[in-house]
């Protein structure tokens, strides 16, 4: 894909889909091909469905995706991406993961999309590349696969290896291939005909910017959460947002109350209770550790607050984690 030089001649590329992947990432990843195909009246690129045993698929929507062949009994492509999104951690078995890597022996270009991050660094095969992964699992994949440099980006192309974030960044990514390989108009065309006025590049963020997401909010009130949002590791008084933000500490009292219904304090300290939950959840750091990143000064004080806010104490969200590789 990415690391061949443009051509019109028809490209092979496997999808391969693991149970539970997300339709949305799949389709946002595979529509833009079949549209190139179209918009250039040839055929451009060739897909091949390909699941661990040959048999159908089921996303996490719940319908069922038939596939052409099974991982093991597929012809060797030029390009195989890796589909995934939940439960990824039990879909990297060690006979998926030796096949990839009978794949990557072969030359095969490989690629993941979403979770499918995850089953590719599993397999060693992202060790010494640059690579993204969706926001969420970003920090435990960092502390899991050391030998991969993870970034925040929406997609990352490096060599013979491309990832991409999940939900819709496999759209941009595979727009970007098509400006790669066949120019600007076929792209711009493609995504005009997807009704999408913007192609985005690899390091735009995932998520939506704070001002997005609180749009038509003060903006005083919107530096203020931005000041707490760079301080989840530290308990920081009030008044230092409120310098921020260039206003009393009372005034930011009442922003809080008009536009959130809730205090700065409340606020701030829910911000960090949602970072300790996703720690939790991600990662396999001990309790204290959490609390202090979360910027709690004891697992007492920690785990009386989380409590107060989930319902249950921190050891609840424990989930089991892969071994390190």
């Amino acid at each position: 894909m990415f690391h061949l030089p443009p051509s019109n001649k028809t490209e092979r590329i496997g999808f391969l889909l693991l149970p539970k992947f997300s339709m949305l990432a799949f389709s946002a990843m595979l529509d833009p091909l079949r549209m190139a195909n179209w918009l250039s009246d040839k055929p451009l690129y060739e897909w091949v469905l390909i699941s661990r045993d040959g048999g159908p698929v089921q996303a996490a929507n719940g319908v069922s995706v038939g596939v052409d062949h099974s991982l093991a009994s597929a012809q060797r492509l030029p390009t195989l991406i890796v589909v995934a999104s939940y439960d990824h951690e039990k879909l990297a078995t060690p006979d998926i993961l030796a096949l990839l890597r009978r794949w990557s022996s072969f030359g095969t270009a490989l690629g993941a999309l979403d979770n499918g991050t995850f089953i590719l660094a599993s397999a060693g095969l992202l060790d010494g590349y640059r690579a993204t992964a969706h926001w969420e699992m970003l920090e435990s994949h960092i502390e899991h696969f050391p030998r991969v440099a993870f970034t925040q980006d929406l997609f990352v192309v490096d060599r013979d290896r491309f990832t991409a974030a999940g939900g819709t960044s496999g759209l941009d990514m595979m727009l970007s291939l098509l400006r790669h390989r066949h120019g600007e108009d076929l792209a711009t065309k493609a995504a005009d005909e997807f009704v999408y006025s913007r192609i985005r590049e690899p390091g735009d963020s995932q998520r939506l910017a704070l001002r997005e997401r609180l749009r038509g909010f003060h903006p005083r009130l919107i530096r203020a959460i931005e000041k707490m949002e760079a301080a989840l590791e530290e308990s920081r008084p009030m008044s230092d947002f409120a310098d921020a933000a260039g206003i009393s500490p009372r005034e930011l009292e009442r922003q809080f109350r008009k536009w959130l219904k809730t205090t700065p304090a409340a606020y701030y300290r829910g911000l960090r209770l949602d970072r300790s939950r996703h720690l939790l959840r991600q990662t396999d750091l001990p309790i204290i550790e959490i609390a202090f990143r979360s910027g709690f000064s004891s697992a007492a004080h920690f785990s009386r607050s989380f409590s107060g806010r989930f319902g249950h104490p921190p050891s609840a969200e424990r989930r089991p984690l892969p071994p390190k590789v």
